[in-house]
C-alpha cells in the first residue's frame, strides 16, 4: 500500500509482526521511546536534506528500527504525520523566551538596551533550538498551506504578539510608539541573522558577530526609550 506522501506503507499480512496503530497512536501506550527516537531523527532529517528527500527507510535506520519493516507505522500514519507531530513538538518549546517574555518586571532593574539585548539573545536561542522548523519554513512548508498557516498563526504571530505586550509594558517607553512594528522589525532582523548564518553554515556572510549585529538592532529599539 502507498501512503499519501509516496511511502509505500506494508500490509498486516506482510508483515505481522508490525501491526499498524490506531492513527497517531501508540499502541498500548507502549514505545514511547521509540516514537521520540522516529521524531528526533524525522525532523533532523528532514531539516538537513528536506521532506521530500527523506524516506521511510532512512527516518527507521536512525531510530534503530528494521529498515523497510513498518515499524514507523506502529506510531505514525504517514511521514506527513511525524512532520506534523514534530512541528507541535517544537513549537511547545521555547521556554526561555516565554519566560522572558511572559514577566516585564524581570529584567527592570536594567537599562532599556540591556532589557531588549536579553530578549533579542532569548530570541536567537530560540530559532537554534527550532532549527529543523526554520529550515523546513524557509525550504518546504509551500507544499502544505494547513502546516504553513499553523506555523504563522500559532508560532509566528504569537511570538510577535507576545514581544509587543512586554514592550508595551516597559515603564520608560516614549508614549504613542507603534511597539507592534518595533516589535515586527526586532523579530524579522533576529531571524534573518539566524537563516543567513545557517545557511553559510554557522557564519555570517557578512562577517558581522552575534553581538555586534544584535547590538545594533536593539540600539535601535532603545531609541524609542525614555
Amino acid at each position: 500500500m502507498t501512503t499519501d506522501q509516496g511511502e509505500r506503507r506494508p500490509s498486516a499480512q506482510e508483515n505481522p509482526s508490525e501491526p499498524a496503530a490506531a492513527p497517531g497512536a501508540d499502541p498500548a501506550g507502549a514505545g514511547t521511546g521509540t516514537r521520540d527516537r522516529i521524531l528526533q531523527v524525522a525532523m533532523d532529517l528532514f531539516g538537513r536534506q528536506g521532506f521530500r528527500a527523506t524516506t521511510v527507510n532512512q527516518i527507521e535506520a536512525g531510530a534503530g528500527l528494521s529498515v523497510g519493516a513498518g515499524g514507523l507505522y506502529r506510531h505514525f500514519r504517514s511521514k506527513k504525520d511525524v512532520l506534523v507531530e514534530g512541528l507541535r513538538r517544537q513549537a511547545e518549546s521555547g521556554q526561555g523566551l516565554r519566560d522572558t517574555l511572559g514577566d516585564p518586571a524581570r529584567l527592570a532593574d536594567l537599562p532599556p538596551r540591556e532589557r531588549l539585548m536579553a530578549v533579542a539573545r532569548a530570541g536567537l536561542a530560540r530559532l537554534e533550538q527550532e532549527r529543523d522548523l526554520n529550515r523546513l519554513l524557509v525550504r518546504d512548508l509551500a507544499q502544505f498551506p494547513d502546516l504553513l498557516e499553523q506555523v504563522r498563526t500559532q508560532e509566528l504571530q504569537a511570538m510577535v504578539r507576545g514581544l509587543t505586550a512586554w514592550l508595551a509594558a516597559q515603564p520608560d517607553g516614549i508614549p504613542g510608539t507603534d511597539w507592534e512594528a518595533v516589535a515586527a522589525v526586532l523579530a524579522a532582523a533576529v531571524s534573518h541573522y539566524w537563516i543567513m548564518r545557517d545557511v553559510f553554515s554557522g557564519e555570517h556572510p557578512h562577517a558581522i558577530d552575534e553581538e555586534r549585529f544584535l547590538g545594533a538592532a536593539c540600539d535601535l529599539a532603545a531609541s524609542r526609550f525614555r
